[in-house]
């Protein structure tokens, strides 16, 4: 008996962003389940390239308006009109085209939140001007929707957001992306990687950030509201803040650029920050999770139902003191690392692996009108 058939579609499969590595658990899942699995694909993980097979995906090397708006050209040339039991994309360009749509962002919600790049720098300005000339397509591929794809959302923010925008598809669900394992640093780790990343000994609560100089994920309003509080000290983390050095918290600020070491660093912070004005499931909050550190969250990020459900995390609403939430969580660190790990085992990898392989069975078996087979 032939193994059921499974295409996975996205420009990355791997390291190299956060879909990327959601849609790698994907092909693994499937892998584990004996699924024959073919990936369409620009970049795909090294250690995948043996077990799947490898259609390669054409991406212009430059201009984010040109790549969106061709995307879909070069997925339909790269599958060259392959049938699959079930296609599972992570890409809008791919939506109509899959029996199974993850989406992931909204640039229509992000605009509206106020998150695309400033008008500030020429850069950021030619950005967010291909943003805004992709959008008008990105609104195009979500409002004529295949009734035969099922879809995926992250987050019930996200689903909130899509529904608020776009005609409701006739099948969708939320499911969360997937917890890492949990690896809860000793005590003795903790005080070693403090010492390390600061480079002295601090008395008071240390709170990482991961967003990078992403106007979307609220540094500017992070670095105001730590402002006041001399006793913080924050490790600045992600994209572009190597070099950064903010003159509004001299002294108690460490910029780190990507951080190549995830353990060491949650390991030195007392919570994680994520200020975004609107970010559907960003992995640094499972990250941290995982690694038994609290998450302060806005209410634009769609983790924070969930981080509240099981005491693994704290609200934090933009012009609120954020000083005196930062001082309580550190205050009840064992607390929240216990909901931590309530909520990591809940959003398991397995438990997550199994909702999906599930999904993937109905509509194959829908699809050949065979009785679902699932246990």
């Amino acid at each position: 008996m032939k193994p059921p058939t499974l295409c996975v579609i996205h420009e990355a499969v791997g390291n190299q962003s956060a879909i990327a590595k959601v849609a790698r658990d994907g092909v693994l899942c499937a892998l584990r389940a004996g699924w024959k699995v073919t990936v369409v694909a620009k970049d795909l993980d090294p250690a995948l390239r043996a077990e799947v097979e490898w259609l390669p995906l054409y991406v212009p090397p430059r201009g984010f308006l040109l790549k969106w708006l061709t995307a879909g050209g070069f997925i339909r040339a790269a599958l060259k009109g392959r049938t699959f039991d079930v296609i599972h994309a992570h890409q809008p360009q791919a939506a109509a085209l899959s029996n199974v749509f993850t989406c992931h962002y909204l640039t229509r919600a992000v605009k509206e939140h106020h998150g695309l790049p400033s008008w500030r720098k020429a850069r950021s300005a030619l950005a967010r001007l291909q943003i805004l000339g992709a959008l008008p397509a990105e609104d195009r591929c979500y409002r004529r929707w295949n009734p035969k794809t099922h879809l995926l959302f992250c987050s019930q923010l996200l689903r909130e957001e899509f529904f608020r925008h776009y005609p409701r598809p006739h099948r969708s669900e939320v499911l969360e992306n997937a917890c890492p394992p949990p690896n809860i640093p000793r005590e003795e780790e903790r005080r070693a990687a403090r010492e390390k990343i600061i480079g002295r000994e601090w008395a008071g609560p240390v709170v990482g950030y991961l967003g990078g100089l992403d106007e979307r994920k609220g540094y500017r309003q992070l670095l105001q509201a730590l402002e006041p509080e001399e006793t913080i000290f924050l490790l600045l983390g992600g994209p572009s803040t190597a070099a950064f050095a903010p003159t509004r918290l001299p002294g108690r600020c460490k910029p780190l650029g990507w951080i190549a070491d995830p353990p060491e660093f949650f390991a030195a912070c007392d919570a994680l920050i994520v200020p975004s004005t609107f970010d559907p499931c960003p992995l640094a909050v499972l990250d941290a999770v995982a690694h038994g550190v609290p998450v302060i969250a806005t209410p634009g990020v769609g983790n924070l139902p969930t981080l509240l459900q099981y005491g693994a995390g704290a609200e934090w609403e933009p012009g609120a003191s954020l000083g005196n939430i930062v001082r309580a969580v550190a205050a009840r660190r064992p607390a929240f690392q216990a909901g931590a790990l309530r909520m990591a085992a809940a959003l398991s990898q397995a438990r997550q692996s199994a909702r999906l392989l599930e999904l993937y069975e109905t509509i194959r078996c829908e699809n050949h009108g065979l009785a679902a087979a699932i246990p």
